[in-house]
């Protein structure tokens, strides 16, 4: 029997209301995309004669899921943690979605929290706090006796916009406000501490082309922005900024042989703004029944050194869980591999 409630008609005003909303959007987005874009190629011609960068903390991989595929991501479709990795994954979201990032190395810990708001027609709404500890330092006198602790970390808040044009086509904009501090705590004489801080933007896009809209492409620039001064005008180093593009393909051969089963590769080209030091990165993600996931990937010029990795997830309902490792690198070599791990909510 055919249940007799109905959802209740928005009303036209509302609606038509949501729609300009919508519009509005729309247009500024891609006014901020034309202006992203000037930007940019004004500040490649500087970047290409930039030897030494700082804040280097925003090329560490955020999230489980890309991670485990080889940090290909810039034309996955990521859940929360995408607004790290390309904007414009957000704007395919439906469901709200709070999720939680852990990553450690052998050089720092860091948290993400990450919290997505799908708006329907006006776009999505996404914010991220990023922590990241380097450890701490004691500090000693001159007979070896402990005078002090030095703190090193950074903070990486986060916001984004984004925005589908029809069904094919996605755009997203993240702005982001870092900053990096070394504190003391009793006495660190001789020892620099500061408080900097900057900020920088994201701008990306996604394509879904084909008839059977198996291919994404996608670009992304991240880290576009100010330079981060620590000391006086002279050590003021740029945020390293890189561009990303690629693409993610659905095996659909394998869905026809399997139902229930899925298979995707991807592959992206990285490079700085000056289009040098070009690195790449493939990956695939095998799923069954949307519920397990096994991922794999390997990348060259990472930024945590690493040259493979592996990953898991889980879904269940609204909780989802993902795990992924990577291999090579300093943090490797140390003894103590990569891990990253990710929580999720998903909410109507």
């Amino acid at each position: 029997m055919r249940s007799l409630h109905r959802r209740a008609p928005v009303p036209v005003p509302v609606a038509a209301a949501v729609g300009r909303l919508g519009a509005i959007a729309r247009t500024a987005i891609v006014t901020a995309l034309v202006s992203a874009i000037s930007a940019i190629s004004a500040i490649s011609a500087v970047a290409q004669d930039v030897a030494k960068e700082g804040a280097l903390f925003l090329l560490v991989p955020i999230g489980a899921r890309a991670v485990g595929q080889g940090q290909a991501a810039v034309a996955s479709r990521l859940s929360g943690e995408a607004i790290w990795w390309n904007p414009a994954a957000l704007g395919w979201s439906i469901r709200r979605e709070f999720t939680i990032d852990y990553s450690k190395n052998f050089l720092l810990t860091g948290t993400a929290a990450n919290a997505v708001f799908p708006a329907g027609k006006a776009g999505v709404l996404s914010a991220s706090l990023l922590h990241f500890n380097f450890g701490d330092q004691l500090s000693t006198d001159q007979f070896g006796a402990t005078i002090g602790t030095l703190y090193s970390k950074a903070a990486v808040f986060a916001t984004s916009y984004s925005a589908t044009f029809g069904d094919r086509v996605s755009v997203g904009l993240t702005y982001k406000y870092l900053q990096q501090s070394q504190s003391c705590g009793g006495s660190c004489q001789g020892v620099l501490t500061y408080l900097v801080s900057t900020s920088a933007f994201d701008l990306g896009a996604h394509v879904v082309a084909g008839t059977k809209r198996a291919l994404t492409v996608g670009a992304v620039a991240r880290n576009v922005g100010f330079c981060i001064q620590v000391v006086d005008t002279e050590q003021c180093d740029p945020v390293p900024a890189r561009l990303h593009a690629g693409a993610d393909y659905r095996i659909d051969a394998v869905s026809r042989a399997a139902p229930g089963l899925t298979l995707h590769f991807t592959g992206e080209v990285v490079s700085r703004l000056g289009f040098d030091d070009s690195a790449f990165r493939a990956g695939a993600e095998f799923g069954v029944a949307e519920r397990y996931f096994l991922r794999g990937g390997m990348l060259t010029a990472s930024g945590d050194g690493s040259t493979a990795a592996v990953g898991l997830g889980v879904r269940q309902g609204a909780l989802g869980l993902e795990f992924a490792r990577t291999f090579g690198g300093l943090s490797s070599d140390a003894g103590e591999p990569p891990t990253y791990l990710t929580v999720r909510f998903m909410f109507r």
